[in-house]
């Protein structure tokens, strides 16, 4: 019985990639946001400069513009189209640049070795290059 718990743990361990750690991902700050993709499940994470960003929304131009009051229904409204925009541009820039999770910047608590990619720019760009009422 000992001996073929070793082989199949043998066998297992052959089975991994030599130089690869079976734990995938990254760690989050507890308050941590995902914009797009999953934190757990990440082998190219990237983040973004959040207030950056939402200072080239159209929603972030009207809340600013009308004095949107913090406490009112509708900044609410505002910011959850700001934030849906977000995401939507946060994901079309991850999947051309082939990262597979975005979070704001300052939200990794462990990288775990991997290399984290600032796509700050890029959604800025999708943000530019998109249709404002979407």
């Amino acid at each position: 019985m000992k001996l073929a718990v070793r082989m199949i743990l043998s066998l297992v361990a052959a089975a991994l990639p030599l130089g690869q750690s079976s734990a995938q991902g990254i760690e989050l700050e507890p308050d941590g946001v995902v914009f797009f993709g999953s934190a757990s499940n990440t082998s190219h994470p990237a983040t973004i400069q959040i207030k950056k960003v939402e200072k080239k929304t159209p929603e972030h131009r009207t809340i600013k513009a009308e004095g949107v009051r913090k406490e009112s229904a509708r900044y609410e409204i505002l910011i959850a189209k700001m934030h849906k925009r977000i995401k939507k541009a946060a994901k079309a820039a991850a999947e051309e640049n082939t990262c597979d999770c975005v979070v704001r910047r300052g939200d990794i608590k462990n990288a775990r070795g991997s290399d984290v990619t600032d796509l700050t720019e890029e959604v800025i760009k999708q943000l530019e290059s998109s249709d404002p009422g979407s």
